[in-house]
């Protein structure tokens, strides 16, 4: 699928708001992550991996040709899952339409997936905000913002959200993650 119309295609998605089911929860506070109700995406049939990154259903979602393969528990920036991320420092984790543009062994996550934030969206809204006064003196847009391992897994299952705005997952879920998807597979991050 062309890039444009693929864009068009999870625009479109995004408006239509996707869902979460909640199950179950038991009294304690390490709940189980709420499922999404997704587990064929039409408009990604012709990509052959596709991740989905739903904030509000706390998962990274894969798709193969469309169809739902691996879905992961996982945890965001520390600025809070509401708000996309708008300048660095401010601990989001972004919203949009991002590629893996470079994967790597970590020391600390085992494995780190660059996203190419920020992309030209980013930017806008940046620029916006900075002219506004949104934005603290020197704050740039910011960058280096990935999909990773953990070496605080006692966050990671009670869904703390404890990172400077990565997505962070379980490090077997990273592990299994890095076998599936290579290099240029498209990350959609929804709020």
């Amino acid at each position: 699928m062309k890039h444009g119309l693929l864009a068009a295609a999870v625009m479109m998605a995004v408006v239509a708001a996707t869902g979460c089911k909640a199950p179950k929860r038991p009294e304690v506070q390490s709940a189980p992550p709420l499922v999404a109700d997704e587990d064929r995406l039409p408009w990604a049939a012709d990509e052959p991996w596709f991740v989905v990154i739903r904030k509000s259903c706390r998962t990274l979602d894969v798709y193969r040709m469309g169809a739902r393969v691996r879905s992961y528990s996982a945890v965001f920036g520390m600025g809070g899952i509401r708000d996309p991320k708008l300048y660095e420092g401010d601990r989001r984790t972004p919203v949009g339409l991002y590629s893996i543009v470079e994967k790597r062994r970590h020391p600390r996550w085992g494995h780190f997936f660059l996203l190419d934030y920020p992309n030209e969206r980013d930017n806008r809204r940046y620029w916006v905000a900075l002219s506004e006064g949104a934005v603290p003196a020197g704050a740039g847009v910011g960058g280096a913002v990935g999909i990773h391992g953990t070496d605080k897994p006692n966050l990671n299952r009670l869904n703390v959200d404890w990172t400077w705005g990565c997505i962070s997952i379980a490090n077997a879920d990273v592990e299994d993650l890095n076998a599936l998807i290579p290099v240029g597979t498209p990350v959609l991050i929804e709020p």
